[in-house]
C-alpha cells in the first residue's frame, strides 16, 4: 500500500513538471507572434534646424515728394532707414518719385494708383492733396503737412476717419514750451504774443496755453495787430512780472521782433521762439523739427497698415515731434541764464553768423 501511494505521489509530481514546462514554451511561442509597434515611441527633443521661411508677400509702396528742400529729402531718408531696420524693406518694392511740377506729379500719382499699389507715402501738402484726391482706397501716409484737419485731409486729428493719416509738421509748439522747463525749470509764468488775425498764429497761441497748463505754468495770451497793441503787451508783460514770453511762427511777429529783444535784454525776460531765424535775430532758444524722424514715424505707421492690418482710419495723426533744441548761446550770456548740467546733453548751442569782412584780407606777398 505504501508503495502505491509513493507512485501516485511521483506520477502527480512528473504531470506538474512537465505542466510547467509546457506552459513556458506556449508563452514564449506567443511572445514571438505579437506583432512589433508600428511607430517609435515620442521623445522630447529640441530641434536646431532652421524653419523654412514662408514666402512672404511684395508689397508696392509708391513714394510722391513734391519738394526739392532738405525737409523733403531728410524725411524720405527717415523712412526709407526706419522700414530698414525693421527688417521690412525686402518686403517693398518702392517707386520713388521726386516731381517738382504740380501737373507732372499728379500725373505720376495717377500712374501709381493705376498700377495699384499697397501704399503711398506722400511728402508735403501738394503730394498728399493730390493723392487723396487720385484714391479713396489705397492708404496714404502723409509727412510734413502742417494742418491736415483744416484743409479737409482727415475728418480728426485723433479718427481721420478715412484712407489718409500720418505726421503732420506743424510748429513744435508743444516741444517749444516743454523747452522752458527743460532750460528754466522754476518758471511759472509765461506769455505768448501773436497776431490775433492770422489762423495759424491763432492756433500755435492755444496750443502753447494747454501745453503750459500741463507744465504747470501759467500762459497770458496777447493777440496784438500793431506795434501800438505790442507795446501795450509788452507793457502788461512788465506789469505782471511774466517770466518768460513765447513768440510762435508769426510773420508779423518776426518782422518786429527787435522791439520784443530789446524789451528782453532790458527787462531780463528771455524769449522762446517757434523757427531758427527769429532765433537768430535775439531770442534764447526754439525747438525744431527733425524732419528724418517725421519719415521714421510715417514710416513705423506704414508698417502698421502693410503688415500688422492696422486701418489709416483709425490711426491718429502725429503731431508731437523729437526736435532739436537750439540755444543762442551770446544772448543766454546776455540774460545770464544758467542752463542746467541735466539739460546739457539735449540742446545744443548755436551762434549768430558773423558778419563776412568788407574788404579782402591782407596776405603776405
Amino acid at each position: 500500500m505504501k508503495k502505491h501511494i509513493i507512485i501516485i505521489m511521483n506520477i502527480i509530481l512528473v504531470a506538474v513538471v512537465l505542466g510547467a514546462v509546457a506552459f513556458a514554451v506556449l508563452k514564449i511561442v506567443n511572445n514571438k507572434q505579437e506583432p512589433a509597434p508600428t511607430e517609435a515611441p515620442t521623445i522630447a527633443q529640441a530641434t536646431f534646424d532652421e524653419p523654412t521661411a514662408a514666402p512672404q508677400k511684395l508689397y508696392k509702396v509708391g513714394i510722391v515728394q513734391n519738394g526739392l528742400g532738405n525737409a523733403s529729402k531728410d524725411c524720405y531718408e527717415g523712412f526709407i532707414s526706419e522700414l530698414n531696420e525693421r527688417g521690412v524693406l525686402q518686403s517693398l518694392d518702392i517707386v520713388y518719385i521726386v516731381e517738382d511740377d504740380k501737373e507732372e506729379c499728379k500725373k505720376k500719382i495717377e500712374n501709381l494708383v493705376s498700377d495699384k499699389c499697397d501704399l503711398l507715402y506722400t511728402i508735403g501738402r501738394y503730394a498728399t492733396e493730390a493723392s487723396a484726391e487720385a484714391t479713396k482706397d489705397i492708404p496714404i501716409i502723409f509727412g510734413a503737412v502742417n494742418s491736415p484737419d483744416e484743409i479737409g485731409l482727415v475728418e480728426s486729428n485723433e479718427a481721420p476717419g478715412g484712407n489718409v493719416t500720418g505726421v503732420s509738421n506743424f510748429t513744435p509748439c508743444f516741444e517749444q514750451i516743454d523747452l522752458i522747463k527743460l532750460l528754466m525749470p522754476g518758471t511759472k509764468s509765461i506769455a505768448v504774443i501773436y497776431t490775433g488775425t492770422d489762423a495759424d498764429s491763432i492756433s500755435q497761441a492755444i496750443v502753447a496755453t494747454k501745453e503750459s497748463d500741463i507744465m504747470g505754468m501759467t500762459c497770458d495770451k496777447y493777440p496784438v495787430a500793431n506795434e501800438k497793441e505790442i507795446d501795450n503787451a509788452l507793457s502788461k508783460i512788465k506789469e505782471n512780472k511774466t517770466e518768460v514770453i513765447y513768440v510762435p511762427v508769426d510773420l508779423y511777429i518776426s518782422g518786429n521782433i527787435d522791439k520784443i529783444t530789446e524789451f528782453s535784454y532790458e527787462n531780463n525776460i528771455p524769449v522762446i521762439c517757434g523757427d531758427e531765424d527769429t532765433l537768430l535775430k535775439g531770442a534764447l532758444a526754439t525747438s525744431v523739427i527733425n524732419y528724418a524722424y517725421i519719415g521714421r514715424v510715417a514710416a513705423g505707421m506704414a508698417n502698421d497698415v502693410l503688415f500688422n492690418e492696422k486701418d489709416t482710419a483709425t490711426l491718429s495723426v502725429i503731431y508731437k515731434h523729437d526736435c532739436n533744441n537750439l540755444v543762442n548761446k551770446e544772448i543766454a550770456d546776455k540774460l545770464g541764464v544758467k542752463i542746467p548740467s541735466t539739460a546739457m546733453k539735449d540742446i545744443q548751442f548755436v551762434e549768430p553768423p558773423t558778419a563776412a569782412p568788407t574788404e579782402k584780407p591782407t596776405t603776405a606777398e
